[in-house]
């Protein structure tokens, strides 16, 4: 009886002894996982922006009232640049308005002007819709306001189709936020024009164009 009292007596020990070691394990990695440690950081505020691309038009006819649009609040009604009336052959040149650009975005960019359109019309009842040269046969020379001046264009008005690229009056071809020119156009008709630029009205439309560098 004694010996097999204490054989059950070690068993029980035994199995005690493992109870305890499991229950003490559980709790070390329970008590280990609450007490880890942790840190943060954060980085707040981070910020991109981007520069713009406007500028401003000043078209004054000569003998009138400047007229100023920029390409955000009327890029498609700016000023007319000239406004000429009783014109006969042999007329000119003459200048007849001019074009003041200036750069008011915050990139530097480069400038070109074209013809945009332009169309004959009946300037009095004497008119026909044949008669459609007036437009071809009217000579446009577009200078700038360089120390030196530069030609930029000398033609048929009809004919400045293609972007003439445009320097700034520092004769600069990139175009500082700031920088500005001012333009000079000039119209005269030769003396062997036809009689089918009588009675007609050429209205031109011409675009300025900005491109960011």
């Amino acid at each position: 009886m004694s010996i097999e009292r204490k054989s059950s007596d070690r068993r029980k020990l035994r199995a005690g002894m493992v109870f305890v070691l499991v229950v003490a394990g559980t709790a070390l990695i329970g008590w280990g996982g609450l007490a880890a440690w942790q840190a943060v950081t954060q980085n707040n505020g981070s910020t991109a922006s981007t520069l713009g691309v406007h500028h401003s038009n000043v078209a004054t006819i000569t003998g009138g009232t400047a007229v100023t649009c920029t390409d955000q609040t009327s890029p498609a009604a700016c000023g007319a640049i000239f406004d000429v009336t009783g014109i006969v052959p042999a007329y000119g040149p003459t200048q007849v308005g001019t074009v003041a650009i200036t750069n008011t975005g915050t990139e530097a960019s480069n400038f070109d002007l074209f013809l945009k359109s332009a169309t004959v019309s009946g300037d009095n009842a004497f008119w026909t819709p044949s008669d459609t040269t007036l437009c071809a046969d009217l000579q446009l020379t577009v200078t700038d306001s360089q120390t030196v001046p530069h030609t930029l264009y000398s033609g048929p008005l009809s004919g400045m189709t293609t972007p003439v690229a445009l320097s700034d009056n520092g004769g600069h071809a990139l175009w500082n936020p700031g920088a500005a020119n001012t333009f000079n156009f000039n119209l005269a008709l030769p003396g062997s024009s036809p009689n089918s630029d009588e009675d007609s009205m050429c209205t031109a439309a011409f675009q300025w164009g900005q491109n960011g560098a």
